[in-house]
This record gives C-alpha cells, sequence and structure tokens, in this order.
C-alpha cells in the first residue's frame, strides 16, 4: 500500500511537471509552415516522422530548421540521393495517440516512418510492460499497413535534463523513467525487426533557447546513422494510368484544396516561369487532373489552359513517385498518335514531377513540353530541376486559404 501511495504521489507530482513544461512550451515558436522537409537530389527517399518530442519542432519557426529539414539533409548528405521527410505531430502524443497519426498519413506512401512518443510518455510514468506492448502493436499495424516493406525506426526519449535543468526529484523521477522505457523500446525494436535510435542530449547546453537548428542537426545526424544501412534501392516503377480509385481519391483531394476557387498566383506564375526559363522549354504548367480533364493553375509559353484526360501526359506523371521524362514522343507508343505531337503544336519533348495534396494524392504536375526531342540524360537533370520546383509549388498550395483571401 505504501508503495502504491508513493508510486500515485510520484505520478501526481511528476505530471504537475508535465502541466508546467507544456505551460511554459505554449509559448515557445514552432513550425507553422507546410509540415515537410525536403532535400534535392535523385530516387527521393520519403520519411515520415510521426508523434511528439523533437518531432513537434519547438523553437524554430520552420520545418526546414527542425527535423524534418534536418533530416533530409542529412539523408541526401549520407546517400547522394534526394530526400522528403513528411511529418505529423502532436505536441503530448504518447503511444496511444501514435497510432492515429500514423493512419491518418498513409505509412504505405513512405520507405521509413520514424515513431517518437518515449518522451511524452515518460512524463505520464506508464507501467513499463503494457507500454511496450502497446508500443509493440504500432509496430506491427505500422508494418502491416505496408505490406511488410520499409524501415521503422522508433526514438528514444532525449535526457529530460536538456528540457528541464532543474534536477529536482520529479526531474529525476521522469528521467529515470525515461531511461526505462527507452531499454524497453531498444529490446522490442530487437524483438520486432525495428530499429532503435537513442536520441541523446545535443551540446548546446550554454543555449538560452529552448531548442534551436543546431539541436536538430544533431539529432538529425544519429536518425540517419540508424536509417542509411537499412535503405534499400527503390523498386523501378511502372507509370501506368491511374486507377478509378485512384481518381476518386485525388478528385475528392482537389475538392477539400478548393482549388476551383484559386485565380492567379503570382508565386506559382513565377515557379512555371523559373522551369520554363532554366530548362529552356516552349511551355511549362503547373496542371491539376480531376476526373476527365486536365487544367492549369500556371502556365507559361500557352494560351491553352485545358486539355481532356485522355491526352495529358500529366496521368503518367502522377503514377510516378519520382517523375517521368518523355525524350521524344514520336517513339513513345503512349503519345505517338496524342494531336499534341502529330497537330500543330508538335510537341516532342516532356518532363514533369508530380504535385501532392497534404494527405499524400497526388493531384497534378509542374511540366515542361518542348519541340525539340532531348536525350534522356539531359532528361533526367531536367528533373531535378523540376523536383525542386515541385515541391516548392507543393507548399504554395498547401498554404493557400481561401476563406482568407
Amino acid at each position: 500500500m505504501d508503495a502504491e501511495r508513493v508510486t500515485a504521489g510520484r505520478r501526481l507530482v511528476t505530471r504537475a511537471r508535465l502541466l508546467r513544461v507544456v505551460g511554459v512550451r505554449s509559448g515557445l515558436t514552432r513550425p507553422a509552415d507546410s509540415p515537410q522537409g525536403f532535400a534535392a537530389g535523385r530516387r527521393s527517399v520519403r520519411v515520415l516522422l510521426a508523434g511528439s518530442g523533437p518531432v513537434v519542432g519547438w523553437g524554430v519557426a520552420s520545418y526546414d530548421l527542425a527535423l524534418p529539414g534536418a533530416l533530409a539533409r542529412a539523408i541526401a548528405s549520407s546517400t547522394g540521393r534526394g530526400a522528403v521527410v513528411d511529418v505529423v505531430a502532436h505536441p503530448s502524443a504518447g503511444v496511444g495517440r501514435l497510432r492515429s497519426l500514423v493512419a491518418s498519413a498513409g505509412p504505405e506512401r513512405y520507405e521509413v516512418v520514424v515513431l517518437s512518443a518515449a518522451l511524452a510518455d515518460s512524463l505520464r510514468l506508464p507501467d513499463p510492460v503494457r507500454w511496450g506492448e502497446r508500443m509493440r502493436t504500432s509496430i506491427r499495424e505500422v508494418r502491416a499497413a505496408r505490406g511488410g516493406t520499409g524501415a521503422i525506426v522508433w526514438l528514444g526519449a532525449q535526457p529530460l535534463r536538456s528540457l528541464d535543468t532543474d534536477d529536482d526529484g520529479p526531474t529525476r523521477i521522469a528521467q529515470n523513467h525515461a531511461s526505462l522505457l527507452n531499454d524497453v523500446a531498444e529490446r522490442i525494436c530487437r524483438e520486432e525487426g525495428a530499429l532503435f535510435a537513442p536520441l541523446p542530449a545535443p551540446p548546446h547546453s550554454e543555449s538560452t533557447r529552448h531548442r534551436g537548428p543546431a539541436d536538430y542537426l544533431f539529432w538529425a545526424r544519429r536518425i540517419a546513422d540508424v536509417i542509411v544501412p537499412a535503405l534499400g534501392e527503390l523498386p523501378v516503377e511502372q507509370a501506368e494510368p491511374p486507377s478509378p480509385r485512384t481518381t476518386a481519391e485525388r478528385v475528392e483531394a482537389i475538392e477539400r484544396l478548393r482549388l476551383a476557387e484559386r485565380g492567379r498566383d503570382s508565386r506559382l506564375d513565377g515557379l512555371v516561369g523559373t522551369a520554363q526559363r532554366t530548362l529552356g522549354t516552349e511551355i511549362a504548367m503547373f496542371t491539376i487532373l480531376d476526373a476527365d480533364k486536365e487544367w492549369a493553375i500556371a502556365a507559361s509559353g500557352t494560351a491553352t489552359r485545358e486539355f481532356p484526360l485522355e491526352q495529358s501526359a500529366c496521368q503518367y506523371t502522377i503514377a510516378s513517385a519520382d517523375g517521368l521524362v518523355v525524350p521524344d514522343a514520336r517513339l513513345d507508343e503512349r503519345f505517338a498518335t496524342s494531336s499534341v505531337v502529330t497537330g500543330p503544336a508538335h510537341l516532342r519533348y516532356y518532363a514533369g514531377y508530380p504535385v501532392e495534396a497534404p494527405d499524400g494524392t497526388r493531384i497534378g504536375a509542374l511540366c515542361v513540353f518542348g519541340r525539340t526531342p532531348r536525350d534522356a540524360e539531359t532528361g533526367e537533370f531536367d528533373l531535378d530541376v523540376l523536383r525542386e520546383l515541385a515541391l516548392l509549388a507543393q507548399r504554395e498550395l498547401w498554404r493557400w486559404e481561401p476563406d482568407r483571401v
């Protein structure tokens, strides 16, 4: 009974400390931009960060400076590939809420899923055995959703003294519990074939900021050290027209973004113009594909802004995760008889990179068209440029709020 009373008392005191920490954090800067970081490169690695703790981005105003951007750069530096890191975060998400966060993001879209809940839960002092089994269930659910492929990474709780420098009883209790949960998590990761990434305290204790870009870069490098050895070669995708189910999901995503209400946007026009000038093509467009047509919300070099879906090259682009290049449309059976190839436009060359809605549904593409064929190597370099511009255009798309216009 005394042990139960002590445990209950400790739990109440530590939870009071949690409320104090959360109260302090409520006044801190946290990212308000698009929940994504990316780094340039081909064959981009897709990573999902989900949960609480360092995933939230306390102390910085942009995800580019927080863990997503830092992790994308760390992976790109280590692999020579591009990296796109999406984030779904909740400040107090423990292992219970984590499952719904991951499910909402569609884990099947990612090569790597990184889970973070240990810090938030360590402040709640859960029973380690029950907590471990809930963690095990979360890992198994992610693996099942992804068909048993890809890597799952569990982030350990960083030392609480990196959050709260008061070395009093509640902090020590929570720190000890965090260490216990880390031990449980590391064991379960071994048993379940997941990867465990411990997060030591960043070596920036002299800083007066709660968190800063250097802290996230420090952690990102350690997470990348765990992820990179597990990365295999991306399977080569065979781009095919989307299925009716994909079309329905795409239409729903377009309606949620209310793109039909969107007028001219100087920032999107600027990105499309940059694509046309940089790649030296006659036409560049940012297109959206609904159920029966493709239409441009930004275009340069053409007055035609709408096409029947069956004439669309972008329908093949959105079926590919890493873009599409058609060096000479006359030699490609998908496009050789198209009126834009055989007719007055005489288009020969196409390159495009898909643009996604926030839920990951591919809804359109940033693309260029030329009247002169290009070789495959040139097309791949063009695709590198389009990839970066498409991700920037995607961010502009996401941050538009029609009710504020």
